[in-house]
Parts: C-alpha cells; structure tokens; sequence
C-alpha cells in the first residue's frame, strides 16, 4: 500500500480531543470525504485512524479523530503526519511535490557542492520554506524557482541556486 501526506498535526485544541493541522494539499474539499486515514511519523509507521470530523474555517484545520477524546490523547499525535492512500489522493500540479516524498533528499549547489539534507518543509502563506540540515546547522531555502533548480526523484538529489547569505556556515 502506497500513503502520501495530506496534513501535519501542529498541535491541540481544546480538551475534546480536537488536533490542528496543518494541510499539505492542494484539494482541500477532497478532504472533507476523507474518514478512513493514517497516522503515522512516515509511511513505514502510519496506523489506521478514522475521521470524525473537519473543520476548515480555521488556520490551521482542526480535525477531530476517532478514539481522541482529549487533550492529553492530542498531544501524544502531535508531530505525526495524516496520510491517505494512494486512490484517494489528488496529483500535486506539475512542479509541486508530496512533502513526504522529498524530505530526505539530498540538496546541492548548481555548483556541485553539498549543502545538506532536506529535513522539513515549513507551510508559510507567501511560500514553502525548505529546511535543510547540516552538521546540526539548519539553513532555511524558499522552495521557489529562483531557488529551486533541480529535484530528481530517482537520485533522490535537490539542486538549488546558492546567493550570498542564504547559506551561513
């Protein structure tokens, strides 16, 4: 069974068990369907879940899972992935990619230099930040195209485009 990512859970709400998500799809109304899931820190750790409920109208989502009925339950799936199977997923548009599928990755300069591996994927309104990791250092990469040169899935290899400051070491 293939899962992709559809939301990270980024904390609690409430004491009813509800979680806040943050959602890493593009076909948000696709998700309100959606009962049958998995939770999981990656594909390989992903138990099944059942949605309760959804509530869009905030930012982040909140959704309310089958078996969560309080806080402390909450916050033991905080920092877990909600992930579906692969028939229930919309395709990224082209260029965009499953956040799951690419962290990991390695991230090189055009110039061929290492930078570093791709740890997470920050969801900010004006655009995803890519941060890659380093001897313990984290560099914060605006997943862009000015940036964003290259990702080769089946390397499993990122080639951005190095400007002055962006990489402190």
């Amino acid at each position: 069974m293939n899962l992709f990512a559809v939301a990270k859970i980024v904390g609690c709400f409430g004491i009813k068990g509800f979680v806040k998500v943050q959602l890493l799809t593009h076909s948000t109304p696709r998700l309100n369907k959606l009962r049958n899931i998995f939770i999981g820190i990656s594909e390989n750790t992903a138990v099944p879940a059942v949605v309760e409920e959804i509530v869009f109208n905030r930012n982040p989502a909140l959704v309310k899972l089958q078996d969560v009925n309080d806080r402390t339950s909450a916050e033991k799936i905080t920092g877990k992935f909600l992930f579906v199977d692969e028939q229930d997923v919309a395709l990224p548009p082209k260029g965009s990619y499953f956040i799951h599928e690419i962290i990991g990755y390695e991230v090189w300069s055009e110039t061929d230099e290492y930078i570093g591996i791709l740890a997470d994927v920050y969801k900010l309104p004006a655009q995803d930040v890519w941060v890659v990791e380093k001897d313990g250092k984290q560099f914060m990469i605006p997943a862009v195209k000015d940036f964003i040169k290259v990702v080769d899935a089946e390397k499993h290899k990122i080639i951005i485009m190095v400007i002055e400051g962006l990489i402190e070491e």
